[in-house]
């Protein structure tokens, strides 16, 4: 019975870390074709950049509207409705010809997007308990790493033989799959958790998420830390080609020192988390992060070499970083876990949605400069909360 048990856990898991899988791929597979994008429909570089943000912070507003009602909800029924999204988006984008069907369009896939990460990550939280709960979220984030491992590699090949519309064709053949998949191999039930109390209203939930201090520095500083990370990752294809005249096929290739290491990054946290404090783990990803930073803006314009061993640095910690926030606050917070864990979503990928807009400095500012600025603004905010963590013994 046991074993069972065990069997229907991890195949729940294989499934929910999948869909997660994809939806990051929905978004991620996008990156390496902005110039392309820009080129197709003749648009400029920042209304490219808008699609970009815009997806993240609609995926950033769907975690805040749904967080406060998804451990009510029949949870399977919520997946495939996010799938069907952007299913339909996604065909659509294939195939239309103008700008502006396109942007709405990538905002419905948004929405689909951003339903999958929220409910899955929920699942996981109340299927599983204690250090296996830190276990599976880490699980969890190495299947979802790979998508920005995989994603870029897909899209500057699928790109430059087939265009954008087959990266968006491609994306819907999936949907089918996954559909499919969902329908048959999660529960009915969908994990939905009854409560004996009365729901509360949706202010009075986050008032209580809010109110636990540690849980609020961390999501602050998980704003800057994602900010930063998609500000780099946005401003990479643009640096790969137009500094070091990289083809767009080999765009996505050199992504690979970032996104393998945020793998590791995940693998290292499945194995730490065993025999190290969270809050121990918490601090050291905190002073190192913002060092790797202000290295990169020195260094990313001198050598290709050296910004790929900067990039497979910083990626560990970027793999690190989210299921140590997730076990974190799944932790600190159980009454309403799925509300926390949708604000954090939330708070990270609006920081991702600003980050993708903030690059547009760079053709007004210095890149050097603004990469140092922001790795000793983390810094700065990463020693405040200090304090904090000590007093509470983390």
């Amino acid at each position: 019975m046991l074993r069972q048990q065990a069997y229907g856990k991890m195949l729940i898991l294989s499934l929910l870390s999948i869909s997660s899988f994809f939806a990051s791929l929905n978004q991620n597979i996008y990156t390496p074709v902005i110039p392309l994008i820009r080129d197709s429909f003749n648009v400029s570089i920042h209304w490219v950049n808008f699609t970009v943000s815009s997806f993240i912070l609609t995926i950033a507003l769907v975690q805040i509207c749904l967080g406060s009602v998804v451990d009510r909800k029949n949870q399977k029924k919520l997946l495939i409705l996010g799938v069907v999204l952007m299913g339909i988006s996604t065909t659509i984008c294939a195939f239309t010809d103008d700008f502006m069907l396109f942007t709405i369009c990538r905002l419905i896939q948004a929405v689909g997007a951003g339903i999958i990460p929220l409910v899955t990550i929920t699942m996981i939280s109340h299927v599983f308990e204690g250090e296996e709960r830190g276990n599976a979220m880490g699980t969890y984030q190495i299947v979802l790493t790979l998508a920005p491992a995989l994603s870029p590699v897909l899209g500057g090949l699928v790109g430059e033989y087939f265009g954008y519309e087959g990266i968006f064709l491609f994306l819907s053949v999936i949907c089918v799959i996954l559909l499919l998949s969902m329908m048959y191999g999660l529960p009915d039930s969908g994990y939905k958790i009854e409560y004996s109390q009365k729901q509360d209203r949706f202010l009075q939930t986050y008032r209580s998420v809010f109110s636990n201090r540690v849980v609020f520095m961390m999501m602050l500083i998980s704003f800057f830390v994602f900010f930063i990370y998609f500000a780099i990752l946005v401003f990479l294809p643009l640096l790969l080609r137009d500094h070091y005249h990289v083809d767009l096929q080999y765009i996505g290739l050199l992504y690979l020192p970032l996104t393998v290491s945020m793998i590791l990054g995940s693998v290292l946290f499945k194995k730490l988390q065993r025999k190290i404090a969270l809050g121990k783990l918490y601090r050291a990803t905190l002073f190192v992060m913002p060092a790797l930073i202000i290295l990169f803006g020195i260094l990313h314009t001198k050598t290709i070499i050296g910004l790929s061993t900067l990039l497979f640095l910083y990626g560990v910690t970027i793999g690190f970083a989210p299921p140590l926030f997730s076990t974190m606050i799944s932790n600190k917070i159980s009454e309403y876990r799925g509300a926390a864990l949708g604000l954090f979503n939330f708070i990270r990928y609006s920081g991702m949605a600003i980050g993708g807009m903030y690059t547009g400095l760079s053709q007004v500012l210095p890149s050097t400069f603004i990469f140092i600025s922001l790795g000793i603004l983390l810094l700065i905010v990463s020693f405040c909360q200090y304090p904090l963590f000590m007093r509470k013994g983390l």
